[in-house]
């Protein structure tokens, strides 16, 4: 059966006693770890527009054996450059609102914070920056009376918390996982599979 869709989670030794789950997070590799040749690309490319694709498919499309495909990506998740995945997509599945959150915190207490924000069920991404805030989280609600509860009493009950400035998401031109990251800096280049045929 041709193998599709998979998620690599790495393991780590958290204690003595237990394992716990996890994966390259965004800005934890340093800079330029991982070269990308022309293949890597395509690859990349491919598995953004559909991660569904079978090594086999994606073989096919770039021209190279399926093994050679298979060692790309293995590669590629290995080193954190590709992490393949489902995406929900909040709005059909009950929760259109999407707010994105600047929070400022007591001094001292911003991992604290920021591991409470992370465990919330209607947080989808939290990171520590530099600048007016602390942390800005991104927050997905049902409806602007859900927005309320969770601007007014949800974030209320986080001790830690000093200052918070909201920005109402009205529509997103362009997501996360739709950055050409493997195409920064080079020419325009070929959609995938045009080459190598």
């Amino acid at each position: 059966m041709a193998e599709s869709l998979y998620l690599l989670i790495m393991k780590r030794e958290n204690d003595m006693h237990h394992e716990t789950p996890s994966v390259v997070r965004q800005g934890s590799m340093p800079h330029g770890t991982l070269s990308l040749d022309d293949l890597d690309r395509r690859v990349m490319k491919l598995l953004r527009l559909d991660g569904r694709l079978t090594y086999a498919e994606i073989a096919r499309t770039v021209g190279v054996s399926e093994p050679t495909v298979r060692k790309r990506i293995d590669r590629l998740v290995h080193a954190g450059a590709i992490i393949v995945a489902a995406r929900i997509n909040p709005a059909p599945i009950g929760f259109p609102i999407d707010a994105m959150i600047g929070v400022r915190v007591t001094r001292g207490r911003v991992m604290e914070v920021g591991r409470k924000l992370a465990a919330m069920e209607h947080v989808a991404y939290v990171a520590y920056v530099a600048g007016s805030f602390d942390i800005m989280l991104e927050a997905f609600l049902p409806d602007t009376e859900g927005l309320f509860k969770f601007l007014n009493e949800d974030l209320e009950k986080i001790d830690g918390i000093s200052g918070t400035e909201t920005w109402h998401v009205l529509r997103t031109e362009k997501f996360f996982y739709n950055w050409e990251g493997e195409d920064v800096g080079l020419e325009a280049s070929p959609r995938p599979g045009v080459e190598g045929r």
